[in-house]
């Protein structure tokens, strides 16, 4: 069952950089500290990887508010030889781990 965050929560805006372009990462908070939703914009808007960059942050946030772990969803992300995740996705819950360490 989903799990709603309430009406007013704290939110935390962050910036990383993917493939060498700034992304803006701002994460809704549940009132127990963890995050359960992401929101995600680039300065390439429109470009291939703001929609996807924007489709992974719906994806990750309903993964979040049904109940999946942030660890457990960055486990079946694509990762390289070296188990550090290749794409957007893994970036975006790599930070969210971060967040809530």
């Amino acid at each position: 069952m989903r799990e709603h965050l309430p009406q007013r929560r704290r939110n935390e805006n962050i910036t990383i950089s993917y493939q060498s372009i700034p992304v803006q990462l701002s994460f809704g908070y549940y009132d127990d500290g963890r995050v359960g939703e992401v929101f995600i914009s680039t300065t390439k808007v429109g470009s291939t990887i703001d929609i996807m960059a924007r489709d992974a942050a719906v994806l990750i946030s309903f993964l979040l508010q049904y109940g999946c772990s942030p660890k457990m969803i960055l486990r079946t992300l694509t990762a390289n030889e070296m188990g550090k995740p290749e794409g957007i996705a893994g970036a975006i819950v790599s930070e969210i781990i971060k967040a809530q360490s």
